[in-house]
Parts: structure tokens; sequence; C-alpha cells
């Protein structure tokens, strides 16, 4: 018995397995987790070390280049890059997709901690962790104060608020930037510290072995066993201060002596700042399973009770909350998603004329959906943009086997079959082509989960959400609509027999409506005669018009991914190396009054520039002459310009600051592909000629329009004070290279000899030179330097201090150094100002050893672009498959296919037309015409062949064929192009990323559509004269060889 069949014979059980999916479908929604991308796990590991206060040249030497050689071993690594900066190694390792990331993490370690030994004794422990999107913060919060100052901000923010937010459920941790940090500083004066004759070092021992609570033992009096403590802590400054460093003549020599203990902060290195007020920020991150809406709720509901539990006059305040963007996207996306479910319901209403098969048919896409949810729900997907924009673009095409089944219904009751007849044989009869046109849409889909790269991985939810939507759509067209029908739908609704205002307005409408399909059929049946009569013709306009579309795409522009509005501006801003953190100050304050007088969307500005600490410095800047200025804007709804139109605004304005570099960061899907749209590496190991080489690259394409924004990794070098040791005078003296070096650390960036407790917290004790003894060149010359057998030397003595440069930064890929020249690309498209730069970098002459690569989203561009054109073909030979196999043929499989090359004429003029680039999303909305395009296809030629076996005539078959299956082909293809439009127009939060798949598939589809009512006939009757004649020819030749055996 066929499913048709039994549904409607068992209407009441289908019912309720219906009432239980919904039911299903509403529970999993509730239950789905929502985020703004899908799960992705990068294949990319970090390491991450700090040499406080180490040049770019040494730490290359002593850190960079020994753990990249030891992380190079670990399997499947595809590239090794790192950037040394000061006081910084970042080295990334980049693995093949698939690569199972959890033992790459756990090879990585055990390969460091192999060689931590050779590493320097004071760099700090390499923090290895994998790349995960989710580590980035959701939520960032300003803790403001009128009555407490920066110290005590930082202190109340770390001690007080990051354990109650780390507390609520789903936030992985919280992390103070900004502000003070206490620490009690023993600041030495060198020439007392010589007049005693002691090292800073010695000092540095003596507070280390005073401050400390060790257990000694325990007693045991045969009634209690006593535990014994030795305490010799520190409980106040006074004791610090009182601390003897030793005894000369009798005399103790305290630290008071020789030094000033002050209750001080640490170092500022980091400034932030919320509207020009210095503030402190807590960057809030969720674990990587959790639901990031839920969690931003849970934050914002936790903080009214949280902002009670904290000392008065101090003040939350929420300055980012990604679940703000993410609601307003999906908001936006199910707004679309219903607007498309009434553009369809329209159309069907127009060319069924029927109430009851309009609602039969809108019926349909809900259901369809949330069936589609529970799958979700089971497999573990999230309810994301990608996902999401998978289900709104599913809703024009979930109504096309539905639209099918139920005109088929439809015309076999009005030739007069019975309503549960017409239910069955309607449904059953179009069973085999709805199936198999939907599976040739999934065809289409299958080779994108195989693509390889962040294009694969990225459009997965979307691919897979489609494919559980069409496969529930299929099920609910071969049994809730003919058991529907089969209840409910009637020839003529019942309001149009009444004689109310309503029915009349009605009745002419429909009767007006029914003249124009009556003309339009008329119209298309004399069209269609025509193109039979005239099939060269036809087959050669059609051959100049895709051969045109060629042209078109082979000239137009193509892009990675479309510019995305988020509503949050960011900027890098950079300064010459060198530059204090007061006069980066100055400058990020003079950005800030622009932004405020050009800016009257800006809701808030926030700013921070400096050398960050850990995760800071790898999410926020790591130079103390760069920064970042970020804009968060009002909601789209609530601003009449868009991002990119404010950005090029302020540009205007910022070219009036002098000395300062502002780049315009992009926030949408680009920003996870690469440093630059496009960027040129030059390979070479001397960075001077690399500087060289990078100074006339930038000059050349500075001359090719659409560049912006051009970059040189290597800067401007920094001023540094070199000091050249004596090495025979340090060996004279028993002292090493590493003892001196030790000696000038303590002295300048200060050791922590110990920790200092008070009221349950920690507090470092630094021992340096104070800030005066410490400001120039002499004071680093007149440096004491204690040897092993007690002699005292200046610096000076044993070694010479130059004045010099250093770079900021030295980049490195593959255990080479690399020096980059990156840029952005605007007003054009991507593809064309690589192809210029390409041949403009071809002319520079490099010397022996040097070499240039283009890479950023150029590259990654080219490969997904190549990827996704094997997918499409593949997905054409799949689509092939499913067709041969349908109709047990290897020709009309052919006749359908031509259908392809049809859509993309439209596709060329419409995105010409539209003037959209061609983008990922413009190829994933070509792979989907692939599928989409070849339905109504396989719909007409499944008719067609039916007509045949029943006898009729080749040319009558054709021109029946088309006539009958004109209104299905019209009203699927309508309705998917109307359920794209709300996309196609780009409107609203997000809407811009979607634009250019929906007006590929719009494009493509109207044509093909138009095309195919004409061409796909006449190519039918083609191919089936010549098979005829074939088959007659081989016939002949059978007889005659059998008639010759006979003889």
């Amino acid at each position: 018995m066929k499913i048709t069949t039994l549904a409607i014979k068992r209407g009441i059980s289908f019912f309720m397995i219906y009432l239980l999916v919904i039911g299903f479908g509403i529970f999993s929604l509730a239950k789905l987790r929502i985020d703004l991308f899908p799960d992705l796990t990068f294949p990319i590991i970090a390491v991450l070390t700090q040499y406080t206060g180490v040049n770019p040249y040494d730490i290359e030497t002593t850190v960079t280049r020994p753990l990249e050689e030891t992380v190079s071993s670990v399997e499947n690594v595809k590239k090794v890059s790192s950037i040394t900066s000061q006081g910084l190694s970042l080295i990334i390792l980049e693995f093949d997709w698939g690569t199972d990331m959890d033992q790459a993490e756990i090879d990585a370690r055990r390969n460091i901690d192999m060689i931590r030994d050779f590493l320097p004794d004071d760099v700090m422990q390499p923090m290895v962790f994998a790349f995960d999107p989710s580590m980035q913060p959701v939520e960032f919060l300003a803790v403001n104060s009128n009555q407490y100052g920066l110290a005590e901000l930082r202190r109340i923010s770390e001690m007080e608020i990051e354990p109650r937010l780390e507390r609520i459920p789903g936030v992985a941790n919280a992390f103070t930037v900004g502000g003070l940090s206490r620490e009690i500083k023993v600041l030495v004066d060198p020439h007392r510290l010589q007049a005693h004759r002691f090292s800073i070092d010695f000092v540095i021992n003596v507070l280390r072995m005073n401050n400390m609570q060790l257990p000694s033992g325990f007693v045991d009096d045969k009634k209690m066993e006593f535990t014994v403590q030795t305490t010799g802590e520190f409980s106040n400054l006074d004791q610090i201060r009182n601390t003897t460093i030793a005894n000369i003549n009798g005399t103790p020599v305290r630290v008071q002596d020789v030094a000033q203990v002050v209750d001080g902060f640490k170092e500022q290195r980091q400034r932030e700042y919320i509207d020009d007020i210095p503030s402190v920020l807590l960057m809030v991150s969720k674990q990587s399973d959790a639901n990031t809406v839920q969690v931003c709720s849970k934050i914002n509901n936790r903080l009214e009770s949280i902002r009670d539990e904290i000392p008065k006059g101090v003040e939350i305040v929420r300055f980012w909350d990604q679940s703000e963007f993410i609601n307003r996207s999906m908001s936006n996306l199910g707004q679309t998603a219903i607007q498309a479910i009434g553009l369809a319901f329209l159309v069907l209403l127009f060319f069924m004329l029927n109430f009851r098969s309009a609602v039969i048919i809108a019926i349909s896409i809900p259901t369809s959906l949330l069936v589609t949810f529970s799958v979700m729900d089971q497999a573990g997907l999230t309810l994301n943009m990608i996902s999401m924009a998978g289900l709104a673009l599913a809703v024009g095409l979930l109504v096309d086997n539905s639209i099918v089944v139920l005109e088929n219904i439809f015309r076999r009751r009005q030739l007069g079959n019975s309503i549960i007849e017409a239910a069955d044989k309607g449904g059953s009869e179009v069973s085999m082509a709805i199936t198999a046109s939907t599976l040739t849409t999934l065809a289409v889909f299958v080779p994108v989960l195989f693509v390889p790269g962040i294009a694969g991985e990225l459009f997965k939810d979307m691919v897979v959400t489609i494919c559980f939507s069409l496969l529930a759509s299929l099920i609910v067209a071969l049994t809730l609509v003919p058991l529907l029908a089969s209840r409910f739908l009637v020839l003529k609704d019942t309001f149009e027999n009444k004689s109310n205002v309503f029915s009349q307005v009605f009745t002419k409408v429909k009767a007006a409506i029914t003249r124009f399909l009556s003309g339009l059929k008329n119209t298309y049946s004399t069209s269609l005669g025509w193109a039979i009569n005239h099939r060269k013709t036809v087959i050669a306009v059609t051959f100049v018009a895709f051969v045109l579309s060629i042209i078109i795409f082979a000239t137009s522009g193509a892009d990675f991914f479309p510019h995305s509005d988020q509503g949050f501006i960011i900027y890098r801003v950079n300064r010459a190396p060198g530059t204090s953190l007061d006069e980066m100050d100055k400058s990020m304050k003079q950005i800030s009054k622009i932004i405020q007088e050009e800016v009257p969307e800006a809701e808030n500005i926030r700013y921070e520039f400096g050398q960050g600490e850990g995760f800071a410095a790898l999410f926020g800047g790591g130079k103390t002459h760069s920064g970042e200025m970020g804009i968060k804007l009002v909601k789209l709804s609530e601003r009449k310009r868009r991002q990119r139109e404010i950005d090029e605004a302020l540009k205007e304005k910022f070219k009036d600051i002098p000395g300062v570099e502002i780049k315009y960061q992009d926030q949408g899907m680009s920003q996870m592909f690469g440093e630059g749209d496009i960027v040129v590496e030059i390979f070479g190991f001397d960075l001077v000629k690399s500087k060289q080489i990078a100074d006339q690259i930038k000059k050349i394409v500075e001359k090719i329009p659409g560049t912006s924004q051009i970059e040189i990794s290597i800067e401007e070098a920094m001023p540094e004070l070199k000091i050249e040791l004596d090495r025979n005078r340090i060996s004279d003296l028993g002292l090493s290279t590493a003892m001196v070096s030790q000696t000038i650390s303590s002295n300048l960036l200060g050791t922590v000899a110990s920790r200092y407790r008070e009221g349950g917290d920690e507090f470092d004790i630094r021992v340096q030179v104070g800030k005066k003894y410490r400001q120039n060149k002499k004071d680093i010359e007149n440096l004491l330097i204690v040897a092993p057998n007690g002699a005292r030397v200046p610096l000076r003595a044993i070694s010479k201090v130059v004045s010099s440069k250093a770079p900021t930064e030295i980049t490195r890929e593959d255990q080479e150094r690399v020096v980059k020249v990156s840029m952005m690309v605007t007003g054009r498209d991507l593809r064309g100002v690589t192809k210029e730069v390409e041949q403009e970098i071809k002319k520079v002459v490099l010397p022996r050893d040097y070499r240039l690569e283009i890479s950023g989203m150029a590259e990654e561009q080219q490969e997904s672009f190549m990827y996704l054109g094997i997918a499409m073909i593949v997905a054409i030979l799949l689509t092939y498959m499913v067709m041969a196999s349908q109709f047990e043929s290897m020709l009309d499989p052919f006749v359908i296919l031509f259908t392809i090359p049809l859509s993309l004429i439209g596709v060329a003029i419409f995105l010409f037309v539209t003037g959209t680039n061609i983008t990922v999303m413009a190829l994933i909305g070509i792979i989907m015409l692939v599928g989409i395009v070849v339905n109504n296809g396989i719909v007409l030629v499944d008719y067609m062949n039916q007509l045949r076996q029943r006898g009729k005539e080749l040319i009558a078959a054709v021109q029946e064929g088309g006539e009958t299956r004109m209104r299905p082909v019209l009203m699927t293809a309508l309705t998917t192009i109307l359920a794209m439009v709300p996309l196609a127009l780009g409107l609203g939060e997000s809407g811009e990323n979607w634009a250019p798949l929906a007006r590929s598939v719009i494009g493509g589809l109207f044509v093909a559509t138009f095309l195919t009512l004409f061409v796909v006939p006449v190519i039918y009757i083609v191919v089936e004269r010549k098979s005829e004649k074939f088959r007659v020819k081989r016939e002949a030749k059978r007889q005659k060889i059998s008639a010759a055996v006979n003889v």
C-alpha cells in the first residue's frame, strides 16, 4: 500500500502522529541553543609566551625559534607562523581541517615540556590553547565609580564581581582589564646601596628569606598532638622597612636605610577608557556548549543583585552584549521567513483561486519547519545565523512538493474524480516525480558538506538544515497534503455562494484572474507551438545568451564575503614606535572627540591602548604605541547610516590627525579570514632588505584603485639602548652574561621578591631601582654589578651602552622571517584588485634567496571558490545520476540538465543589474540552483513521458505536457522567488550577508523557469527524434543481420 493511500485511509492515526510531531517540534525549538555562528572547531592552536622587558630579537632567538622547531613536529601541522614583539611571543599552529584538536593540543604541550628547561629561566610558562570562537567575550561590562579610584575598582572587579559572574551557569570565565593593581614597591637608592656595598639581588634574597611561613613538625604530649608552624610573614609595611639586610660593625642595616617601601601600584602599561572616563572593563566569556543568548540574559539578570552586593557607589554598565545583535539578526531572519510564507500564500491563492487549497499548502510550511527543529535538536545543531538563514531560504522550497501534489489533486477533482480518489491518485501519480526532484535538490547540497576549509565548515549547518526541511516537506506532501485535501478541499469556497460584499468582490477578482490565467495559457500554447516549429532558432538564441552570461561572469567583480553591519565599529590606532602612553592618551582622546562630533549614532565609545597581560595581550594589544577604538552604535533601525558609511565619513576627518595611523577592522564574517583582504608576503632573513622591498611594494599598490589601509607588518624601528658586554672583562670577574643580564633586569624591571598578604588578598613585593635613578643612558651605565668574589663595578666598566633601534615586531612563517604588506579593498571587487596586485609586484626585482607570495582573504577566496566549483560539478553529476535512476534513461536527464546553463544566464544578468559581486554566498546560491531548476524540468519531462506511454504522438505530448504543467511550474518558481525577495533586499540586521545568495537564486530561477517552458520541450523533441532515428537504424541493422543469418 502506498504511503499516500495509507495516510488517507488512516486519517485519524496520521493526524495524531502529526500532532505529536508538532508538539516535539515546539518543545525542541524552545530547547535549541541560540548562537551567532555554528559550533566551529578551528584547526588552530596558539602558544603564548611572555618574557617581560625583552626585545623582539632576543625573544626570537631564545624563545620563538626553539618553540617553533619543537611544535613543527606535531602531526598534521599545515603551517607554523609566529609574531614576536616586545616581551611577547605568539606562535600559531594551523592544522588540516578534521584534525583531532584535543590530541593536537596534548602533543603540542608535550613537545614544549620537553624543551622547557632550555628556555630562559625567567620566561613565563608557555600557554597552549586551541583557538575556539567561544573564547571571545560575549559581554563587556564597565565598572565605574565617582567615589573609588582605579585600584579599588579593579580590586572590587577581580575579588567581588568576577567570582559572582563565574558562578552563573554557562559562564566560562570573567577577566578584568584596565585600572590599577596594588603592589608593594621596594624602591632602592643605588647610591645608598653602593655605599653599603650591597647588590640589589642581595636585598631581594633577604626579603625572600624573611617572608615565610613554614611547617616545622609536630609535638606529642601523650594527650594531645600539636603541629608546629613557624610564622614569619610580613603583616605590615613597617616590618618590611625594618628587615635587617646585614650587620656592619655591629650596626644593623635595614631595608629602609637603602630603599623606600611604598604601598603603590604596578607600573601601568595599559589604559582603558569608556566615554573618556578611565574605567575598569570586565570581559565575560561563555562555555563552548552554552546558549549565548541565555547566558547573556542570566548575566544581565544577575547584575541587578550583584549591584546590591558590592560597595555602594560602584556602577556596572553593560557596554556590549553579543546577544543583542544575535536577537536582532534572528528576529530579522524570522520576520523574513514569515514574510516569505505570506508571499507564498498569496501566490498559491492567485493560481489556485481556492482559499482552502492555499491554506492546506500554507499549513505544510510550519509543519515541515517544526519537524526540522526536532531533527536539529537531536542532531545537536544550534539555531544560529547560518542555520536560521537556511530555514529562511528553505521556505520557498518547502511548498514545491506540496504545490505539485495539491495542483494535481485539484486538477483531477476538476476532471470529475471523487474527493478521495482525486487525493489518492493525485498524490500517488506525482510521488516519483517529487521524490526525484527532492533527491536532486538534496544531491546538490551533499558535496558542500565535504568542501574542506572554513567555507565548508561554516555552511554545514545551513546545508543540513535545508536537507532536513526538504525531507520533511516530501513526507508532508505525500501524507498530510493528500489527507487534508481528502477532508477539506472543495472546488468552490463556501463564502462564494453568499451575497455579501466580500463574496461579490472575491467572485469578480476570481473571474479576472481566471481570464488572465486562461489568456496566459493560450499565449504560452501559441508561443510553445512557435518554439517547436523554430527549434534551431530557439537553441541558437539560448546558446548566444549563455555565452554572453559567461562573459559577464568572467568580467564581474568577486569578493569573499559581504561586509556586515553589526552595529559595532572597531579601529586599530598606531603611532610611531616608542610613543609613550601619555602621548597615546592624547591621540586617543583626540580621535574620541572627532567621533563624538561626527557620529551622533554612537551610543558609547570605548578605547584602550598599551601592552596588556596574558590573554589581554592576545585579544587587545601588545605594543605601547598601539590601541583600539570601539564605537557602539544604536540599532540599525534607529539610524540612517550603515557602518561603512560612517567609516567613510570618519576617514576624511581622521586625515587631519598628524602622526597617527587609523585602520578600520571589519567585524562581519570576513573577520575570520586573515589579517587583510590582500597580503603580500616577503620572505627573507635580513629585515632591513625586506623592509626596503615592502616600501617599494607599498608605493606600487598605492597607485592601484581600490586599495586602502596599506600597512607594513614591520614598523619603524623602536629606539633602544643596547648593552654590549666585554666578555673578557666579565670573565675575569667571574661573571656570566646571564648573571649581568639578571642584575640589569632586577634594577630596571624589578623582581618580585615575595608576596604580601592582607585581608585574604595577596600582592607582589617588587624590588627595583627608584624611577628617578633609571631615566636615561647615564643611569644605566652607573648600575652596580657585584661579582661572585665581592668586587663591585659599574656597568660601564664591563660594557658599552649604545643607542640603537630595534624592530617592534618580527613575523615568521614556517620558520622563516617574513615581512607583510597588507591592504584592504574598498570600492572594487577583491578578485580584480588581486589580479592587478599580482601583475604589478612581478615588476619588483628581488635579491637572491628572497621571494613573494600572496595570502590573506584573497588566498582564502581562491581556495574556497575552487572547492565550491568542484562541489558544483559533483552536484551536477549526482543530479544526473538521480534523474537517470528515476527515468531509467541516460538521455532524458540530459534534457533536464539544460536548465542549469539556462539558470546561469539569469544569475549573471541579475547580479550585474543589482551591482552584486560574486561571493561565496552567491556561489552557494548557484549550487542551490542546480537542484532547484531541474525540479521543474523533472515535472515537465516526467509528464511528457507519461503522455507518450499513453500513446500520444511526440509533438502532441510535448504541447499538452507544457500546457498542463505550466501552472505548477510557475507556482513553484514564483513561491521560491517571492520567498527569496525579503532576503534579496538585504534589509535589517545581517541582511547584507544573505542578499547575494538570494539574488543568485531569484535571477537564475526566474530566467530558467521562463526558458524551461520553451527550451526543455524543444530539446526534448530533438533528443527524442535523434534517439528514435538511432533506434530505427539499430532495429534495421538487427533485422538485416538476422535475415543474413537465416539465409
